[in-house]
């Protein structure tokens, strides 16, 4: 949760900035939450133990900022100040979300900030949002699409751990609706094992590695398929 809020965090602050163009054209991609995620009753302990460190690191990252906006002996640098302020408000609007948080949420959170990593370095910024869990029938996607007036729709499905060479895996099956083609134009099913990537993929908990180790083989293969079809063409040298 803590490597997610900061993420955010960085675009929340750093994309009035960013000067440089791009690879790919902007567009909207909504995530739509998990509804469950079944696993087997030998790691509910670690499943436990994953929301509770979830809900520490955010309102660690709540009373950190709050601290620095309160400071009386900092430096009180007006623009700084602002931005904080910023944050303060963006981590704030989370709480709810946070206070009824379940270990699949994490598949779309974390998502979201992957996806936000990945295509929002540079202008133009695409939007990539989450929203409840819902049906995911043609029409459904079709309606979600209209209403968010999203681009691409991404959804998990049979999301459940599995024992693989002895380990225990998470398995799951992310979907990609596109509204320009009306139609699911990918599935397949990935995995997350226990083993701590490090980086944005640093983990500590083997459910917890479990669930971010298969937003990363999901992301993976939604970033390949979506930046491919949002890639800018790239002017010739010497073009005008």
């Amino acid at each position: 949760m803590y490597r997610l809020i900061a993420i955010l965090l960085v675009f929340v602050s750093a994309s009035s900035f960013a000067q440089t163009t791009g690879n790919w054209n902007s567009f909207k991609l909504v995530i739509i939450k998990a509804d469950t995620a079944i696993l087997d009753t030998s790691l509910y302990s670690g499943r436990d133990t994953m929301v509770a460190e979830q809900q520490r690191q955010y309102y660690q990252a709540v009373k950190g900022i709050e601290d620095q906006v309160n400071c009386t002996d900092c430096p009180r640098d007006t623009n700084f100040i602002k931005e904080l302020k910023n944050q303060l408000s963006y981590l704030r609007s989370m709480e709810n979300d946070v206070k009824q948080f379940k270990c699949h949420h994490i598949l779309s959170s974390y998502s979201q900030a992957v996806y936000t990593f990945y295509f929002n370095e540079y202008k133009p910024y695409s939007k990539i949002a989450e929203s409840p869990a819902q049906n995911t029938d043609l029409a459904s996607l079709a309606r979600l699409a209209d209403t968010s007036q999203s681009d691409y729709v991404v959804f998990f499905s049979n999301v459940h751990s599995a024992i693989k060479n002895g380990q225990p895996v998470l398995k799951l099956t992310t979907s990609l609706y596109s509204k320009k083609d009306n139609k699911i134009i990918f599935s397949k099913q990935t995995e997350g094992g226990t083993d701590s990537k490090g980086e944005m993929w640093t983990c500590t908990n083997a459910v917890t590695c479990m669930f971010i180790n298969g937003v990363k083989s999901s992301t993976d293969e939604v970033f390949s398929v979506v930046g491919k079809r949002q890639a800018r063409k790239k002017t010739p040298a010497g073009a005008r």
